[in-house]
């Protein structure tokens, strides 16, 4: 697997349509059931690959302006212009392997063959995707995110966090770590309710919402495969 970086033709008026369709957090994590069975046959998969790549459940932050992907830079997220943008590589997959979040760290795309297993496995779901996991030795088994306007920001959980677990939803998991019996095992990313429920479309995992729940992307946003440089 190479470093990629993306080829900015095929995000312009791409990667915002694309994320106005996702889910929020609510309707994402209302669909995602039966998550131990999902985790063991996900783990196997995603072992073969070295564990480069975890599970994450796919949800929109907020909504993206004509132009605009979701950049992540160190701990904040926000959208970006792409065309203002020189470098930039994908950090999160949907099941079809089609790239909604990306990122200034260098990443590798996951192969073909893994992107077809996973689909097969999850595609029924219509949540579930991959994200490239950050190895960085120094870096927290346990991340917090919350939002201040159009920002995500990941902080390290604290006890103090705990205390407010009923108010968060997990959204990202290194398999890698887990062990399918003791979730506390997990290294995992999450979502702070609290400060989500009323901001853009990244909202809390009670709220449903007023139209009709999500189904699924789109068959034609499921099948366009981009292209990388």
């Amino acid at each position: 697997m190479s470093t990629l970086n993306i080829c900015r033709s095929t995000i312009n008026g791409d990667a915002d349509r694309l994320v106005q369709l996702l889910p929020t957090l609510g309707e994402a994590e209302k669909r995602f059931t039966e998550r131990e069975k999902m985790f063991t046959a996900v783990k196997a998969l995603l072992a073969e690959y070295g564990n480069v790549f975890g599970l994450c459940l796919v949800h929109a932050h907020c909504t993206l302006e004509n132009d605009e992907i979701m950049l992540g830079r160190g701990s904040v997220s926000q959208p970006e212009k792409s065309s203002e943008l020189e470098t930039y590589y994908p950090e999160r997959w949907l099941s079809s392997g089609e790239p909604y979040e990306f990122t200034t760290r260098p990443t590798v795309a996951p192969p073909g063959a893994l992107v077809e297993a996973f689909g097969r496995l999850t595609s029924h779901v219509g949540v579930l995707g991959l994200y490239h996991i950050d190895r960085t030795n120094d870096k927290p088994s346990k991340m917090i995110e919350h939002t201040e306007g159009r920002k995500n920001i990941l902080m390290p959980y604290t006890d103090a966090d705990r205390v407010h677990a009923a108010t968060q939803a997990e959204t990202a998991w290194d398999l890698s770590s887990l062990d399918p019996v003791t979730m506390a095992c997990a290294k995992m990313v999450l979502c702070d309710t609290r400060t989500t429920r009323n901001s853009g479309r990244h909202k809390g995992r009670f709220e449903a919402p007023d139209a009709a729940t999500f189904t699924g992307l789109p068959r034609s946003m499921k099948a366009r495969n981009p292209r990388f440089m």
